[in-house]
């Protein structure tokens, strides 16, 4: 279990840049999940989306080598699993949204 968070984001465009960077605005949790394996371009945006919002450390965590494979919830998105590519490892997140950028 990866833990909670208010909003997960698939992808590193733009767009989902956009996403992540409002929600940290608003105090929210955010889990970003990249498809890609380099560290230092996680490391890049992490600190990039954070000094940009003015958020707390630990309200932002990024994962690299990974992709959502699942979202499930009844009334809306409740949980998020994430394959992670190195293992096949899954692990799951409690989550209240989710958007997913190409």
């Amino acid at each position: 279990m990866i833990g909670n968070v208010d909003l997960v984001v698939a992808g590193d465009g733009s767009a989902a840049r956009a996403a992540a960077l409002r929600a940290l605005q608003h105090g929210q949790h955010v889990l970003v999940v990249l498809r890609s394996a380099d560290a230092r371009e996680a490391r890049r945006l992490r600190r990039s989306l954070l000094e940009t919002a003015g958020a707390e450390d630990g309200q932002l965590r990024v994962i690299t080598s990974a992709e959502v494979v699942c979202v499930d919830g009844v009334d809306g998105v409740e949980a998020v699993v994430v394959r992670h590519a190195p293992t096949g490892r899954l692990s799951a997140v409690n989550a209240s949204a989710f958007a997913s950028f190409p």
